[in-house]
């Protein structure tokens, strides 16, 4: 891709999703209080993240991740192979906010709130005290553009959620998933990566995983 500034280097931001968490397997909804972490296949679909990365062209210059248990647990081991040091908690990466859902399962969530179509109805919280997708939308834009702010012409990789990059994209790209947080895509451990070339955003990557593919796993809501 020919950016449009050659000679200011494009700034990347590698949004990367958790590896496999016992909230997945066991289909909770769990945000910060209530997120077990991961599975002993999340920790190892986590290493082979960790390979993958050391392999690739670019180098990451700083690692950050959600406070979120399950991603907090995949950055940890990331800094390890890295080099990076320990991890910065980005707190406004974390998953959507859902309120009073948190910690249900999706049959109770079901059950008690029912379901709906977050695009189709944006301002409307996914559980009482909960966040709406055009706020969800908005803080996932805003935290890509303080990352290029901050590290820019450099590159910086941060573990976060399915929603999360669903909503970055709609944010920056003005791209609506099809269908928000979904079980597989992206993929555990999946690297999206968005670029900012000094006037505007481009997604160069979606859902690579190249590293767990063929692998076995299980996947569940993010």
């Amino acid at each position: 891709m020919a950016y449009a500034q050659e000679q200011n280097p494009p700034t990347h931001v590698w949004l990367v999703r958790h590896a496999q968490s016992h909230a997945s397997v066991k289909r909770l909804i769990a945000g910060p209080g209530t997120c077990p972490g991961l599975t002993e296949l999340g920790r190892e679909q986590a290493a082979r993240l960790t390979a993958r990365l050391t392999a690739e062209p670019l180098r990451p210059d700083a690692l950050l991740t959600s406070p979120v248990r399950r991603a907090r647990e995949t950055a940890e081991i990331l800094a390890s192979g890295l080099g990076l040091g320990a991890p910065a908690v980005e707190a406004r990466a974390r998953e959507l906010d859902f309120g009073a859902a948190d910690g249900l399962s999706i049959d109770e969530y079901r059950r008690t709130h029912g379901t709906f179509d977050m695009t189709a109805h944006p301002d409307r919280p996914f559980a009482p005290g909960g966040e709406t997708w055009n706020r969800f939308r908005t803080r996932a834009g805003r935290v890509l553009a303080d990352l290029m702010s901050r590290h820019r012409g450099g590159t910086v990789v941060v573990v976060c959620h399915a929603g999360l990059i669903a909503a970055a994209m709609s944010a920056l790209l003005d791209v609506e998933p099809p269908v928000l947080f979904t079980d597989t895509t992206p993929a555990t451990t999946s690297i999206n990566e968005f670029a900012h070339d000094g006037s505007r955003w481009h997604l160069l990557r979606f859902d690579d995983a190249k590293h767990i593919d063929g692998a076995s796993h299980v996947d569940g809501a993010d």
